[in-house]
């Protein structure tokens, strides 16, 4: 089922800790946020805001601090 990138809250490159918001997506209507799982970095946002995305699409990657 397809999405769309409503809004992100981060950039490459910036810190972000367990729960932090990335993005707001939309699909079938309803508005989710996406929140970070652990802390780390953000490395690549995938799509920008206003793209369609895929089911099971990777949105953000998140590496670990310090690599």
């Amino acid at each position: 089922m397809p999405g769309l990138v409503v809004a992100t809250s981060v950039s490459p490159g910036q810190p972000v800790s367990a729960g932090t918001a990335l993005m707001t997506i939309e699909s079938m209507k309803l508005e989710t946020t996406i929140r970070s799982p652990r802390d780390g970095v953000i490395d690549r946002i995938h799509f920008n805001e206003g793209e369609s995305f895929e089911r099971g699409a990777v949105l953000v990657t998140l590496v670990e601090e310090g690599r």
